[in-house]
């Protein structure tokens, strides 16, 4: 497809509307994803709207299937060293944008480093999958079509922006299904989920070695999977929602930034690998500390 030029084709057909799909292609992106995972799982019934459709060891399966496919992507995308679209590292259409909004527009709409899969077209399966399998609103062929209809949508937009060809979106999206359906309908429980992150983790360390996307993902694997097996059967317990509340707080605070700063900053080895098993821990484990100061607020 690159021969094509699809990406620039749809750019060009689509005119003034490629900006809005720099916003649009955010439902994709790790730190949506993750929001719209760990939230949930930190929340459980008091999550506005969805509170009592959730089951807080359902949404764990979720947030093990997000550790996976992040370690599946940074696994892959060094792998197979696929270029992304030449490009891909200029915002489409500029000038539609006040000078004010440049920078935020070229971060919203650029994209560096390997292109095949697309990480936003894998992501947006398996978590959106995951949370239509976990929450359960609405009937499930309705789920299903709000699912097809994100996932086609932040395809559309990484394609529109000129991020990624069409073979990309849709190996993402099929290889994003795949391990969506190993993790649900193979393994069924968080624990074997939390073990195949861990699995494909310290795979990709062996593969395509110590990378700086790859460390500090193995480490959030690892820590997050220990979590589970230290903590995961005393999070079926009743919490207020105050204590549910206290939890997303904390998650907020610590694991948020510390994250954030592991998944962008070029840290030495050590550090990266301590920063993501310290953030897996604290997102899996962040419940029970939750819960203790909910209480104690009493």
């Amino acid at each position: 497809m690159r021969s094509v030029g699809l990406p620039t084709l749809l750019g060009d057909l689509l005119g003034p509307a490629v900006v809005v799909f720099a916003l649009v292609t955010q439902l994709g992106d790790i730190w949506f994803l993750s929001l719209a995972t760990v939230l949930p799982y930190w929340l459980g019934s008091a999550t506005p709207r969805v509170g009592p459709a959730i089951d807080r060891r359902r949404i764990a399966m979720v947030v093990a299937i997000l550790l996976g496919a992040i370690a599946l992507l940074v696994t892959l995308k060094p792998l197979f060293g696929l270029a992304r679209p030449p490009d891909a590292g200029v915002p489409p259409r500029p000038g539609l944008v006040p000078e004010l909004l440049d920078g935020i527009y070229a971060w919203l709409s650029t994209g560096e480093g390997f292109g095949f899969p697309s990480g936003h077209a894998l992501g947006s399966t398996v978590v959106f999958g995951g949370l239509a399998w976990a929450v359960r609103v609405g009937s499930r062929r309705q789920r299903i079509a709000v699912v097809a209809a994100l996932v086609a949508l932040v395809s559309l937009s990484r394609l529109v922006l000129g991020l990624h060809t069409l073979v990309d979106v849709v190996a993402g999206a099929g290889i994003g299904l795949a391990y969506l359906a190993v993790v649900i309908r193979g393994l069924g429980t968080p624990k074997r989920a939390f073990g195949l992150a861990t699995a494909v983790a310290l795979a990709g360390l062996l593969v395509v070695g110590p990378l700086p996307e790859v460390v500090p993902t193995t480490g959030l694997c690892v820590g997050g999977t220990a979590a589970w097996l230290a903590v995961g059967d005393r999070l079926d317990a009743g919490h207020s929602r105050r204590q549910s509340y206290a939890t997303a707080l904390v998650g907020l605070v610590t694991a948020a930034p510390m994250l954030a700063v592991v998944s962008t900053v070029h840290l030495a080895p050590v550090l990266a690998v301590l920063g993501g098993l310290v953030g897996g821990v604290l997102v899996v484990a962040l419940p029970l500390l939750g819960d203790a100061v909910g209480k104690k607020r009493r």
